[in-house]
Order: C-alpha cells, then structure tokens, then sequence
C-alpha cells in the first residue's frame, strides 16, 4: 500500500484493517444493553471521537481514499445517534455494522 511517507507491505496493512475491526466492534459492546454496565469506567466519546480521529490519520496518510469518507460519514451518524435523547441501539448497531465492512473496501491504490 503506498503511502505519503513510502509503503505498507499487504500483510501490514491488513494486519492494521484486523485492528481497526476490532476498535469498531468495541463501539458496539460500549453501547449494547446487555454489556454496557460492564464500562462504566470508558468515557465513549472520548474513545469514539479519538478513533475517528485516527481514521482521520489514516485518511491523511492514504492520500485521501474515498473510502474513507463513507467511513467517517457513517460513524458520524452513529455517534450523532448516540446523542439522540430517544437512542435507537439497533440503528446505532446496524450504522457501526456498515462502517466495520466499508474498511474491507479500502484497497491498494499503488
């Protein structure tokens, strides 16, 4: 994968896509009804807009892959589902979801 500063070998990069799925999937369980008790101690936005700022990052790095833009832009409605007074879990849930298979679409563009 090609880069502003060089390259990322595949294996890196999809090694990174692992994690960036696994930080995803915490939005879920940070905010399911059934385990959100258990992180009481997370301060969720904190977490949420840190990752999207490293999404951001990555953004950069990638020399702006359009991708990117659907990424964030469903996060964003996520996170703004999240301020809803009436918050809808299983919307939230099904925008998280979308997000965590569009990173499967970012691709070498090298």
């Amino acid at each position: 994968m090609k880069t502003i500063y060089g390259h990322f070998d595949d294996k890196q990069f999809e090694n990174y896509k692992v994690r960036l799925h696994k930080e995803l999937f915490w939005l879920l369980l940070y905010k399911d009804p059934k385990t959100k008790d258990e992180f009481n101690n997370i301060d969720f936005e904190k977490y949420f807009i840190n990752l999207m700022k490293r999404i951001d990052g990555l953004n950069t790095l990638l020399s702006y892959p359009v991708e990117i833009i659907s990424i964030m832009s469903t996060l964003q409605a996520a996170l703004n589902e999240t301020r809803e007074e009436n918050f809808d879990y299983q919307s939230y849930r099904k925008l998280v979801l979308d997000a965590h298979s569009l990173v499967d679409k970012i691709n070498d563009r090298s």
